[in-house]
């Protein structure tokens, strides 16, 4: 980085908090970082530096990882994984006798998108359920969104602009708090990972990898497609974030399955 106080700060908050900030891309960071200056009062970086305590970290961690979800976020995308992804696969998996499905929600934030997705699923099986093995697997790099992840306790905010068939089915209202319910909390389990500097969490049939990339540099979005792709099945299919494409050099790792919906499936052999 050209600025030699905005590089020590980036620094300083990768070797205190474990964050790599290097591999973001500088104006997201300069937009991020003059959030929590502002609020400081401050218009340097090194005077920002000088207000690092436990508490403003907490809120500085908040801002640079900060990602916007609610359930069914993109509802036609959601629309598409269940008719064009889901139901092919499970019909497939049946006829095949082996009941088993692994879907990864990579940067899942708070939990909206993989409990969404558990959604789905358990309307798909509904009785045969208990006869499945269903892992569904959401990921974050923001150790306080997972805990919140794990409680599975949301506002009505979550539930912005949300029209699914069925959903008040799975959820339980207590005054302003809306809690899911254990048929769906069960399919999900949350783990921190980093999607640019940790190996892949396992082997997947489906992975979404959704408005995460954005916040990347072209080498480092090539860098998790390429990770990706390794994590996907034969055949898997990869669901991306309305406004992310796939860089040129990525293009021959997927094939477009529906590009409104920015749905792609693995093509080839595992990328070295």
């Amino acid at each position: 980085m050209q600025n030699a106080e905005l590089s020590a700060l980036v620094k300083k908050i990768h070797m205190e908090r474990g964050l790599d900030l290097t591999k973001y891309k500088l104006s997201f960071i300069q937009r991020r970082l003059a959030t929590r200056l502002r609020a400081k009062g401050v218009s340097s970086y090194r005077a920002y530096m000088r207000l690092l305590d436990d508490e403003e970290y907490s809120r500085l961690l908040d801002a640079l990882t900060v990602n916007l979800t609610f359930f069914f976020r993109d509802t036609s995308t959601f629309q598409a994984l269940r008719d064009e992804v889901l139901k092919p696969l499970i019909a497939q998996r049946r006829a095949q006798g082996y009941r088993s499905l692994r879907i990864w929600s990579a940067g899942c934030a708070s939990g909206e998108e993989p409990y969404s997705v558990a959604i789905i699923v358990h309307q798909l099986l509904y009785t045969e359920i208990a006869q499945w093995d269903i892992r569904i697997l959401g990921t974050d790099i923001d150790e306080k969104k997972l805990a919140q992840a794990r409680q599975a306790v949301y506002t009505a905010f979550s539930f912005k602009g949300t029209h699914w068939p069925n959903l008040e089915a799975y959820v339980r209202r207590e005054g302003h708090r809306y809690t899911l319910i254990p048929a769906v909390t069960n399919l999900v389990h949350f783990r921190r990972h980093d999607l640019i500097s940790d190996p892949p969490p396992g082997r997947f049939d489906v992975i979404l990898c959704r408005n995460v990339l954005i916040y990347m540099k072209r080498s480092q979005q090539t860098h998790i497609l390429k990770r990706l792709h390794r994590a996907l099945r034969p055949e898997g299919v990869l669901v991306l974030g309305k406004t992310e494409i796939l860089p040129p050099d990525a293009s021959n790792w997927y094939a477009p399955l529906n590009l409104k919906e920015h749905i792609y499936r693995k093509v080839g052999h595992t990328i070295p």
